[in-house]
């Protein structure tokens, strides 16, 4: 990961025990479908399936997770305007919430920016 936070977010190894385990693109729940090898499938999950020829032509996935990162900041601003902005007086389950909101919310915006075809540089 380099200063300002950047890196490939995309997740290894897909597979755990021989079945897909997670998305190589978004890291939710991936599918028996991969646009990799057999020694890394990199499976995908249906979500992804349905834009696996644009995600083919992704040579490097690091612009498009920064500006997917929008996408999970956009997720998170609701959750902390009815949560309260104190994280430590959050519970257990708000904290999973938000979590969760931000993770779908930056898987989203990946997949938008990839739908879109145009890298976002």
């Amino acid at each position: 990961m380099d200063q300002e936070g950047g890196g490939s977010m995309t997740f290894h190894p897909t597979m755990v025990g021989g079945a897909p385990a997670v998305c190589n693109c978004c890291g939710r729940a991936a599918t028996g479908v991969g646009i990799g090898d057999a020694k890394e499938p990199r499976f995908l999950c249906q979500e992804c399936v349905l834009i696996l020829e644009q995600i083919k032509r992704v040579r490097r996935f690091d612009p498009y997770e920064l500006e997917a990162r929008l996408g999970g900041m956009e997720a998170a601003g609701p959750l902390v305007d009815e949560f309260g902005s104190d994280l430590a007086e959050w519970s257990e389950e708000q904290v999973l919430i938000f979590c969760g909101a931000i993770w779908k919310g930056c898987a989203d915006k990946l997949r938008e920016v990839i739908r879109a075809g145009q890298p976002p540089f």
